[in-house]
């Protein structure tokens, strides 16, 4: 019988799971990089496991070497954002296949983060555990926040977007999504409306979540004459790509209190190893910022995501082989 031959760039951590969902004949090549020997194990490989084709990842603009490949069936992303593949250098007959499973644990982040926005109990306990109790209500400390009737808007209504609805609608929220085309609002939401609404509805937004994906129609998208329209207390938070925001007008919207504060989880520089301790994800100081929750891309990264990720990708691989029809085929456009 044909031996696969699977080709994983990237992260490691999916191997395991790899070995355990692909059922078919294969061997499996691991890589952190794509270096010189990456390139030459996918001349004879059917399949790659990567994010990324041609270009750089996390907001990159760097063009990158394409591989040359004589058998190459397959591009299986390990996650769901194209932005780093470039379609037009792609091999003969090879498909493009992504995953999702990411819905459950950033809807998570996006609840936790906004609780703790609300009450400020990151603070509170870190006060208190030096034993100051200024915050106690019995000493009329100063109150908090509730999530309660406040409304948040979701910005992209697709598997993100209706988790968080999902999960944050029990709270008594109202929640308004913005989609590219207005389609039947479900339970979840109180009203829908298209990105183009968004500057006129946003002076009613207490949250705006930002869960589309990075194009050339939504780079830069959320400016300033997005953050001049909202509440002088609404917070952005982003879980979709860095670019879709503007750096720069962020910056100045937070500095000058435009809006009230950011919680942002995916960046505008990314780097190429972890051992760069100092780099800085912005060009902007935004660590130095009181109103800004960051963190380093983690709300997708739970082990339970990427063992689901891992079964899609294992399946698809099986259907491939047995040429069957494969899920989560991604097109050009």
């Amino acid at each position: 019988m044909q031996q696969y031959k699977i080709v994983v760039q990237g992260t490691r951590k999916i191997i395991p799971y790899l070995k355990n969902y692909i059922k078919i004949p294969h061997k499996i090549f691991y890589f952190a990089k794509q270096n010189e020997n990456y390139f030459n194990k996918l001349k004879k490989a059917d399949v790659a496991v990567t994010m990324s084709w041609g270009k750089t990842m996390w907001g990159g603009t760097n063009a990158l070497k394409i591989p040359t490949v004589e058998q190459l069936k397959l591009i299986h992303l390990p996650g769901a954002g194209t932005d780093a593949i470039n379609f037009s250098q792609l091999p003969k007959n090879c498909k493009v296949c992504n995953v999702y499973e990411h819905e459950i644990p950033i809807a998570e982040y996006c609840l936790a983060n906004i609780l703790n926005w609300e009450m400020n109990l990151v603070e509170k306990i870190t006060k208190f555990k030096k034993l100051d109790w200024s915050d106690c209500m019995i000493f009329d400390g100063p109150t908090h926040n509730e999530l309660f009737n406040k409304t948040i808007g979701i910005l992209g209504y697709g598997k993100i977007g209706k988790e968080i609805a999902k999960r944050i609608k029990p709270f008594g929220t109202k929640l308004i999504g913005y989609t590219r085309k207005v389609s039947k609002k479900d339970q979840y939401l109180t009203n829908i409306c298209t990105s183009k609404d968004l500057k006129k509805s946003a002076v009613n937004l207490d949250y705006l979540i930002i869960a589309c994906p990075l194009t050339d129609k939504t780079k830069n998208m959320i400016n300033m004459n997005i953050f001049n329209s909202m509440k002088k207390t609404g917070v952005i938070i982003n879980i979709a790509r860095g670019g879709i925001i503007n750096e720069g007008d962020l910056y100045k919207a937070l500095k000058s209190k435009i809006i009230g504060g950011a919680i942002i989880d995916t960046w505008f520089k990314y780097p190429h190893n972890k051992e760069e301790n100092d780099f800085r994800p912005s060009h902007y100081p935004f660590n130095k910022m009181q109103n800004v929750v960051m963190s380093p891309h983690i709300s997708a990264w739970s082990e339970n995501m990427i063992e689901r990720r891992s079964k899609v990708i294992g399946n698809n691989i099986n259907r491939l082989y047995e040429r069957k029809n494969l899920v989560n085929i991604v097109k050009k456009d």
